[in-house]
């Protein structure tokens, strides 16, 4: 995805932490394997869905959940599941291995094609929250987009908290997008709702597919964050800057126990190639 802020081009995102973990922990060496064969896709999405995968399948072992990261990945659309598995633990730390790359062939009647495999180890931090539910709700007008197409979120919270959103991009970046220079105010409450970007803003929230690729799914990272913690998102967070998957959640880390937090995945296709 693009976004414009005034004449900067960004992307975004959102995520959501767990009730009902009792105790934070980072479980460290965690060693997990995904894999995907390309099947309309580059080669560089297929090798971040096989990334992907591998990360769902670490926070599985992490927090104990079930997720569909165990098997071969030949359907693209797989990728926004594995990125939802994000909201319930954060890696922190990762360390990729590719291995060698093997075929992938449903059956006698069907050509091989090129699978790639990768291996992490990885540290993934289970948040504990330590505040009382916030409440967050959150919708975009839309799932899927065309480029070109402005994207619009709206936040709102059961009581006071400040808001934070940012885009898990389909180049594996992350970025916070709001709030920024020209948005600054970020206070949700019962009786206040946040869309964003507003009328009155100069940002835009333009999607858009990376150079080549036919059809890309991102996500937003929506973060309520309670007014009692200690941490000061602009002090942890730069709007604008791009960071690493793990520099990311490490970061928000920081703050996690005292947040809410959803991820609102979304595909964006280019309709010259469809």
């Amino acid at each position: 995805m693009k976004h414009n802020l005034s004449a900067l081009l960004l992307s975004i995102l959102v995520l959501v932490s767990i009730p009902g973990m009792s105790s934070a922990e980072t479980v460290k060496n965690i060693t997990a394997e995904g894999s995907c064969a390309i099947v309309d896709m580059s080669a560089r999405q297929c090798e971040l869905t096989a990334l992907q995968s591998a990360r769902a399948a670490a926070i599985e072992q992490a927090a104990g959940v079930q997720v569909s990261s165990s098997t071969l990945v030949t359907n693209r659309a797989l990728a926004a599941d594995f990125i939802k598995t994000y909201s319930r633990g954060f890696i922190v730390k990762e360390k990729v291995q590719w291995l060698p790359l093997e075929q992938y062939q449903k059956d006698a009647s069907t050509p091989p094609i090129p699978e790639y495999r990768v291996k992490i180890l990885a540290d993934v931090r289970v948040p504990e929250h330590k505040i009382k539910p916030i409440g967050l709700k959150t919708k975009t007008n839309g799932i899927l987009y065309k480029n070109g197409d402005k994207a619009a979120i709206e936040v709102s919270a059961g009581r006071e908290a400040r808001v934070a959103i940012f885009n898990i991009t389909a180049d594996d970046k992350v970025i916070m997008v709001f709030p920024n220079e020209f948005d600054r105010d970020n206070t949700v409450s019962k009786d206040r709702k946040l869309v964003f970007p507003s009328k009155e803003t100069k940002t835009e929230l333009e999607m858009q597919t990376l150079p080549g690729h036919k059809r890309d799914a991102e996500a937003f990272f929506i973060a309520a964050i309670d007014m009692s913690c200690p941490k000061n998102l602009q002090d942890i967070f730069r709007p604008t800057e791009e960071m690493s998957f793990s520099a990311f959640f490490r970061k928000y880390s920081e703050m996690a126990d005292y947040s809410e937090d959803v991820i609102l995945t979304y595909e964006v296709v280019d309709p010259k190639d469809n």
